[in-house]
């Protein structure tokens, strides 16, 4: 489909204009500063963008989705991020959603979809364990079924899943187990359940990373029933759902939007900071790295906007989709090392308050560094984890070389 400037700048101005009439300003300042957003903060923004139309747009219009084509939501991502709103969608919007929308039967799709849409539910996933990560088809957490003095049927799951992002934010997990071990591959004997986080015996244990936020978790599951109709495909097949949910994964995964908001925060740090009495964008090393990061995320998000058309004209993505993840993670940690580096000595003081609070006018401390300084260095360790996060770089390097490459 051919589109004209012309109408690619009548979006953006709608969706500019929106941003700028509807984001509230403590959210937009908590955003821009890289400071963390409350789940009411966050809940707030997302219910405007769902009033509007356009908290999921890359759904099915038969869920709330948008109907646009693969440029306007690469234009309506773009401003969202130039209007310093923060990221929305998560698990819940661009992963188990769309998965449901493919795979779900009539039933989950009912259920589950509209109250992802009300704000309802919000979701965590449970693939990494302890010994499973990189080669998650090791994974150990069983389900077994059972049968209810009623003659109901339910499956009883024992394990635990690790580094599980927002669990103590989440009220459902989307976990893959074993059903089969004795199976003739590992992969043949694993299925995909959605599990309600209130069941009994079902607890959380918080992990607090080097970076002091809260992000992971470790999730425990002890004797848990879940009924047989929250499985989603067929008993032993989860595998092949989870890797239909990579697609989703590692398109995000590629972190266009948020690379270009982390990537405009360094540019307005060289139009601000000096060194010996010049602007960094001045000054040949920082303008040399600066310049590679803008061209290698254009590239990026070119390749993305590229798979994204491929997939909306019906096209299944494969494991193609890896090479996104992997230079998208390794480009935000070299995003997040430039701003420390520029920032330099003021970024060293670690100020937990600071990551989930705005500097205050009467607190010197703070006002008198760079206001991207506070997070600055809690951020760039936070990125270290993207090249493992979603596999790490040398699984994806791996997989490119065989899957890909055919070496």
């Amino acid at each position: 489909m051919n589109v004209t400037q012309e109408e690619i700048a009548v979006f953006r101005n709608e969706v500019r204009a929106f941003v700028r009439d509807h984001l509230p300003e403590p959210i937009r300042e908590k955003s821009r500063l890289g400071v963390a957003l409350t789940g009411e903060e966050s809940k707030t923004w997302m219910a405007q963008l769902r009033d509007r139309g356009w908290l999921a747009p890359h759904w099915p219009q038969r869920w709330g989705g948008t109907g646009w084509p693969a440029w306007k939501r690469a234009v309506f991502q773009d401003e969202l991020v130039l209007g310093h709103a923060p990221e929305v969608g998560g698990l819940t919007f661009e992963m188990i959603g769309p998965l449901l929308a493919r795979f779900g039967t009539p039933e989950q799709q009912e259920h589950f979809l509209p109250r992802m849409m009300s704000l309802e539910h919000v979701w965590c996933q449970g693939y990494s364990e302890p010994e499973s990560g990189s080669d998650l088809a090791s994974l150990k957490t069983r389900a077994v079924r059972e049968r209810a003095a009623d003659g109901t049927e339910h499956y009883v799951v024992n394990g635990s899943k690790i580094w599980t992002s927002g669990a103590h934010h989440a009220n459902w997990i989307f976990c893959l187990v074993r059903t089969n071990p004795e199976a003739r591959t590992p992969q043949e004997g694993i299925s995909f359940l959605l599990i309600d986080m209130a069941t009994p015996g079902i607890t959380l244990r918080p992990i607090i990373g080097i970076h002091g936020w809260h992000l992971f978790n470790q999730v425990f599951l002890d004797d848990v029933k879940v009924p047989l109709d929250m499985r989603v495909g067929e008993e032993n097949q989860g595998w092949t759902i989870a890797k239909s949910l990579l697609e989703f994964e590692r398109l995000n995964l590629a972190r266009v939007a948020e690379n270009r908001r982390r990537l405009a925060k360094v540019r307005s740090i060289g139009d601000t900071v000096q060194e010996a009495g010049v602007l960094l964008r001045d000054r040949p090393w920082f303008k040399r790295r600066h310049t590679k990061l803008e061209v290698r995320l254009e590239t990026l998000a070119a390749t993305v906007l590229s798979f994204r058309q491929r997939a909306e004209a019906g096209e299944r993505l494969g494991p193609e989709t890896g090479m996104l993840k992997l230079v998208g993670s390794q480009l935000i940690q070299e995003i997040e090392t430039l701003t420390v580096d520029a920032l330099g000595p003021q970024t060293l003081p670690f100020d937990a308050q600071g990551l989930v609070d705005l500097p205050q006018a009467n607190d010197t401390q703070i006002v008198e560094r760079h206001p991207y300084a506070t997070t600055a260095s809690s951020r760039r360790f936070m990125t270290r984890g993207f090249t493992i996060a979603g596999g790490s770089s040398e699984i994806q390097h791996e997989l490119l070389a065989k899957q890909v490459l055919g070496l």
